[in-house]
C-alpha cells in the first residue's frame, strides 16, 4: 500500500514545493516535488502520524488510517499569519531560527535504549563524550563541556553539581521521545552558560483524549550482565477532554564491564527512576504539572585510586589495572551515589492581542554523595555529601505577528543553595554557597518567503555568597556579583533547489562556580586533588557559525563550520602530584587563558535506492591555548561515522534492516607536553618549577593512539494483534578492539570496554 497527495498553501491555494514529509517512529519520509505531489510507497495497514513541514509555515500532524492506498490533500497554514495554532510547549529551540538544530527521534532513541544521555548525544556531529569509566559519560559540543552546556528537561533548566567533569547529567533517557540539540552560543534565549550549546530533552505531549496506550522496554548487555526495563502508561479521562496523565519508570542494573583482556573492577551501575504527568489543554490555554525522580549508584574503577606514590607511578600508563577482580555486581567504594528530583509547574495562555504567555516555576533537589576507602571502619561515611536546592521561575511571551515581524520577550530567575552535610568529617571540597541569579531577553525575527532575519539581546546578572572557612578555622563570607550583555545577529536564506544558508553570530558568557573559586581538596570521582583560585575572572565568548543544509529525496546533507573565541577561558591544569592520608593523586589548579576553538562538521545521509541508506558524520575539532600559544588538554579528537543500511521490503516483518557502522576515531595530534609522574617527583625533590620556560599546560600520559571500531546491527517489528514488538539487536566493538580514548579520564589506568552484544525490545499498545 502506499500514501500519496499534494501540498498546498491555505492562502495562496497554490501548490508547496520541497515539503517534507514523514511517517512518525518510522523510516518513511518523502520531499514533496515542484509540483507539491509525493508518494510513500510499503506501507502496511494500520494508523500512522503523518508529519508535513515547510519553512513558514505552521507543522501538519495527523493521524490517518490507511486500509489501502490512499490520497491526500494538505492544506498547510502560514506561519505568520496564525501563530496563536503552534503548540509553543517543547518546540522552543524553533525560535532560534538561525542556528541549526538537531533531533534524535523516538526511533533511534529506542535503538539508544539503556544508554546514558552523554552516549546517546554523542552520535551527533560535533558532539562527544567526557567519560569517567565506563559508566559515566557527559555531552561534550565543539570541545565544551558541563557547565558550558545547558540541559533544559522537560523545559526546565537542569541544575545538579554539573560542575564536576565525572559528574554526568541526572536524567532518564527513557523519558524523551526526542532530544533536540543546538550547537551554538544561545544565551540571549536560554541564561548565561550556554557557550558551548543547548540540549533539550522532550517528554511526549500528553493525551488529550480518553483511552489508554503505552510501552515497556527491555534491554540486556552481554559485556557487563545489563538488564534495563522500563514501563509508560498513559491516558486520559471519559468527558474531559484536554486532561492527561502519565506514568512512566526504569530499572537499570550493570555489573563490571570487561576490556578485551581485563575485567574494570567496581564500574557497575544501579539505577532507579520514576516521573509523573499531568495537564490539562484547550485552545486557549493549559497548565501541566511533572515530576521525576532519579536515583543512581555507579562505581568507580578501583585502580583509579591508589596508596602511594610509587603505585601511582606504577598505574598510570600501566598495560593492565592494578586492581582486577572476577565480574561482579557488587558496587564498592569508590563510588558515587546521585538523587536528582524535579517538580515542575507550567501555565500558558493565548492572549488575545499580543500572543502566548508562558509562565514556568521549577524546583529541583540534588543530593551527591561519593565515598571513599577510608580507614577505621568509616568507609560507609560519604567523603563528600552535597545538597543543592534550586528555584526557577520563567516568564515569556511569545508574540503575536506585527506584520512581517516576530517577538519573544521573556525573563528568568533562579535561586539556589549548596550545603555540606559535616557527616562526612572532612573538609568539604566546595564550600557552602547562596546564588540568585535574574536575566531578561528580547528577540526579534524578520520574516519573508526567501530568508529570515534574527537579533537579539539578553541581561543577566548573577550573586553569589559564600560561606567557608579558613585554614584556622573562622568563617568567612565572600561576596561576588558577575553580570554580563549577550546579544547575537543572524540570517537563514531558503536558496533555490532546497538549500538552506543559516549564519550567526552570537556572545555569550558564564560567571566561574564555585568550585572553580574555592575547590580544596580530594574530589573521589576524578581521582584528583582540586584547587580553587577565587581571583578568576567570567569566560566572555564570541562564536560565529554557518551551515549548509538540503533535504532531498535522494539526500540530506548539513554542512557547519564555526569559530569561537573565549576570553578568560577556565579549565583544570595539571601541576603537581601529592601524598595524602587518602592516598597518592595528581594534583589539578584551575586557571584562566584565553582560548580559540575551531572546527567543522558535517552530516550526511544518502539514498542510494529504495533499499541502501549511506551515512557519513564528519567532525573536525582544534582548539588553541592564545596566551601561551600552545594547546588545551581534555579537548576532542577529530572523527568520521561512516555506515550502511540496507531496507528489506516489508513482509511479515514490518520495517526490517540490517546496518554495518564505523567509527573511526583519531589521535590527538595537537595534545599537551607530556611530563610523567616520575618526573613530577623529581622536580619536587629538586624544588623545580615544571612551568619555567614553558608556560604550556602538560599531561601524565601522551595521547593514546587512533582507532577503527566496527558495529552491526539488525532490526525489525513483528505483529502482534493491532500492535508490533519491535526487536533491536547490535555487537559493539565487533573485532574486540583493544584501545583508549583520549576523553576517557581513566584512560590512565585501564582499556576499554570491549564487545558488547546487546538486544533491545519495545511494545507499545
Amino acid at each position: 500500500m502506499k500514501l500519496s497527495g499534494v501540498i498546498i498553501g491555505k492562502d495562496s491555494g497554490e501548490t508547496i514545493p520541497l515539503a517534507t514529509i514523514e511517517i512518525a517512529h518510522t523510516q518513511h519520509r518523502a520531499v514533496a516535488n515542484e509540483k507539491g505531489e509525493f508518494e510513500i510507497a510499503n506501507l502496511c495497514a494500520g494508523s500512522y502520524e503523518v508529519l508535513i513541514r515547510f519553512v513558514g509555515y505552521t507543522p501538519y500532524k495527523e493521524t490517518i488510517s490507511i486500509t489501502k492506498t490512499t490520497k491526500i490533500q494538505v492544506e498547510l497554514v502560514p506561519e505568520i499569519t496564525d501563530l496563536s495554532e503552534v503548540t509553543v510547549e517543547g518546540e522552543k529551540a524553533e525560535e532560534v531560527a538561525t542556528l541549526k538544530q538537531l533531533e534524535i527521534k523516538k526511533e533511534e532513541l529506542f535503538r539508544k535504549s539503556g544508554e546514558s544521555l552523554g552516549k546517546v548525544l554523542s552520535t551527533m556531529s560535533g558532539v562527544n563524550m567526557l567519560q569517567t569509566g565506563p559508566n559515566i559519560a557527559k555531552p561534550v559540543i565543539h570541545g565544551l563541556h558541563s557547565s558550558r552546556i545547558l540541559i533544559l528537561n522537560n523545559g526546565i533548566r537542569q541544575e545538579g553539581q554539573q560542575w564536576g567533569q565525572e559528574h554526568a547529567p541526572e536524567i532518564d533517557p527513557f523519558v524523551a521521545t526526542n532530544l533536540q540539540l543546538i550547537k551554538g552560543a544561545a544565551a540571549v534565549k536560554y541564561g548565561s552558560d550556554a557557550i558551548g550549546g543547548v540540549i533539550l530533552v522532550n517528554p511526549p505531549d500528553l493525551p488529550e483524549t480518553a483511552g489508554i496506550s503505552g510501552s515497556l522496554n527491555a534491554v540486556g548487555n552481554s559485556n557487563n550482565g545489563m538488564y534495563t526495563g522500563s514501563a509508560m502508561v498513559e491516558g486520559g479521562v471519559e468527558g474531559l477532554n484536554g486532561f492527561g496523565w502519565r506514568l512512566q519508570g526504569s530499572y537499570k542494573k550493570a555489573g563490571d564491564s570487561k576490556a578485551p583482556n581485563y575485567r574494570l573492577t567496581n564500574t557497575g551501575t544501579l539505577e532507579r527512576n520514576f516521573s509523573i504527568g499531568l495537564g490539562y489543554h484547550k485552545e486557549k490555554g493549559g497548565l501541566e504539572l511533572f515530576f521525576s525522580s532519579f536515583d543512581a549508584e555507579m562505581g568507580v574503577l578501583r585502580s583509579a585510586h591508589t596508596g602511594n606514590l610509587t603505585d601511582l607511578e606504577r598505574a598510570i600508563g600501566s598495560d593492565r589495572p592494578l586492581f582486577i577482580s572476577d565480574f561482579s555486581y557488587d558496587i564498592n567504594n569508590p563510588k558515587q551515589r546521585v538523587q536528582h528530583q524535579l517538580l515542575k509547574v507550567n501555565g500558558h495562555l493565548d492572549w488575545k492581542d499580543l500572543g502566548e504567555v508562558t509562565v514556568q516555576y521549577g524546583l529541583q533537589r540534588n543530593l551527591r554523595k561519593e565515598f571513599d576507602i577510608r580507614r577505621g571502619g568509616r568507609s560507609t561515611t560519604p567523603a563528600l555529601s552535597l545538597e543543592l536546592i534550586t528555584h526557577t521561575v520563567e516568564l515569556d511571551l511569545d508574540m503575536k505577528p506585527m506584520g512581517d515581524f516576530k517577538g519573544d520577550i521573556g525573563a528568568s530567575f533562579l535561586y539556589q543553595g549548596n550545603s555540606n552535610d559535616p557527616e562526612t568529617g572532612i573538609q568539604p571540597l566546595i564550600p557552602n554557597f547562596d546564588n540568585w541569579t535574574v536575566g531578561v531577553h528580547a528577540i526579534w525575527r524578520y520574516i519573508q518567503n526567501s530568508y529570515e532575519l534574527e537579533g537579539g539581546v539578553r541581561y543577566d546578572f548573577k550573586h553569589y555568597l559564600v560561606k567557608r572557612f579558613d585554614s584556622q578555622n573562622n568563617l568567612l563570607k565572600p561576596e561576588f556579583d558577575f553580570n554580563n550583555v549577550t546579544g547575537s545577529v543572524g540570517a537563514v536564506f531558503f536558496l533555490p533547489s532546497g538549500w538552506n544558508f543559516r549564519t550567526n553570530l552570537g556572545t555569550a558568557w558564564r560567571a566561574p562556580h564555585i568550585n572553580e573559586l574555592y575547590s580544596g581538596g580530594l574530589h573521589h570521582g576524578s581521582a584528583a586533588i582540586e584547587m580553587g583560585n577565587e581571583n578568576l575572572l567570567s569566560e566572555k565568548a564570541i562564536k560565529w557559525i554557518s551551515s549548509f543544509e538540503k533535504t532531498s529525496e535522494k539526500f540530506d546533507m548539513n554542512i557547519a563550520a564555526y569559530y569561537n573565541y573565549i576570553y578568560d577561558y577556565i579549565y583544570l591544569r595539571p601541576e603537581n602530584v601529592e601524598l595524602t592520608i587518602q592516598g597518592a593523586f595528581p594534583l589539578l589548579s584551575y586557571t584562566q587563558t584565553d582560548a580559540s576553538f575551531i572546527g567543522f562538521d558535517t552530516d550526511l545521509t544518502y539514498h542510494l535506492d529504495e533499499h541502501f541508506d549511506v551515512t557519513g558524520k564528519l567532525s573536525l575539532i582544534k582548539v588553541e591555548d592564545q596566551l601561551n600559544n600552545g594547546p588545551l588538554i581534555n579537548i576532542p579528537t577529530n572523527r568520521l561515522s561512516t555506515g550502511i543500511t540496507y531496507n528489506f521490503n516489508d513482509g511479515w516483518l514490518k520495517d526490517p534492516y540490517i546496518s554495518l557502522s564505523a567509527d573511526m576515531v583519531d589521535k590527538q595530534r595537537n595534545a599537551p607536553r607530556v611530563v610523567s609522574i616520575s618526573e613530577v617527583i623529581e622536580a619536587n625533590e629538586t624544588n623545580t618549577d615544571l612551568f619555567t620556560g614553558n608556560q604550556t599546560v602538560f599531561d601524565f600520559l601522551a595521547a593514546p593512539a587512533g582507532y577503527t571500531n566496527f558495529g552491526f546491527s539488525v532490526g525489525f517489528k513483528v505483529p502482534v494483534s493491532a500492535n508490533y514488538i519491535a526487536v533491536y539487536a547490535s555487537v559493539e566493538n565487533m573485532f574486540n578492539n583493544s584501545y583508549r580514548d583520549y576523553m576517557n579520564r581513566l584512560r590512565y589506568y585501564s582499556d576499554e570496554v570491549g564487545r558488547n552484544f546487546s538486544i533491545k525490545l519495545n511494545y507499545s499498545f
